[in-house]
């Protein structure tokens, strides 16, 4: 039925009973094909209203200079930003060596969730040294950051140590999601630099594991080095 369009991206499913009844077969079987197609991120549940079919994934590069704004755009996706809390902080040890400061040096915290054609598909907490862009906070953040201290700061990001790995999202970042606690998840670290070479700021993001496709890059250069 997905494949034919009979189920197009962001429709419902049926019950399970009714695809039960539909295909004749028992509902632990139905809950085990619901479970193997979104393994496969065909489908997608949402907590409290059901299955979904997935729209396509997006594709990323966490390796490019551009915003997730900007890559969706080009895309043909529509992309969204919601402001879920904003506060300046003293960096604590870990955050220090992330960013280079002193330990109770201030920074801004911002988390975010990101959205495609209004689908919710990833949370970020987005750690930045304060002394570098004062008066952050007093802008609207629910646009693309990279714009934002470009235009407003005079600062170009140049991305540089990224870490990925699978994980499973706590109880508070799956209700952000809107998923189950300990769905699994892409988790992404990046630590971002200024032109200079001076580390401005750290992210961590927490993907839905169905939305995306990371998509990187190789340059000729590289291909000959390896």
């Amino acid at each position: 039925m997905i494949d034919t369009g009979r189920l197009a991206p962001g429709m419902k499913l049926p019950p399970e009973r009714t695809l039960g009844d539909r295909f004749a077969i028992t509902r632990v079987t139905v809950r085990q094909a619901l479970m193997q197609l979104e393994a496969e991120g065909l489908i997608y549940r949402q907590n409290r209203r059901g299955w979904f079919v997935s729209p396509p994934r997006i594709q990323y590069d966490p390796t490019a200079n551009v915003s997730f704004t900007e890559s969706a755009t080009r895309q043909g996706r529509v992309p969204g930003i919601t402001v879920l809390s904003k506060e300046r902080i003293p960096a604590t040890t870990w955050e220090s060596e992330y960013l280079d400061i002193a330990e109770g040096d201030p920074i801004f915290l911002i988390r975010r969730l990101r959205s495609v054609d209004g689908r919710t598909v990833l949370l970020e907490h987005i750690h930045v040294v304060a002394e570098r862009f004062p008066g952050l906070l007093e802008h609207a953040l629910d646009s693309s950051l990279t714009e934002l201290i470009s235009e407003q700061y005079g600062v170009n990001e140049h991305r540089a140590r990224i870490v990925m790995r699978p994980t499973a999202l706590s109880d508070l970042q799956a209700r952000a999601l809107e998923v189950a606690a300990g769905t699994p998840s892409l988790y992404l670290c990046r630590v971002i630099h200024d032109q200079f070479d001076n580390v401005i700021e750290f992210d961590q993001e927490f993907w839905r594991f169905d939305a995306l496709d990371i998509c990187v890059g190789v340059n000729e250069t590289a291909q000959e080095e390896t």
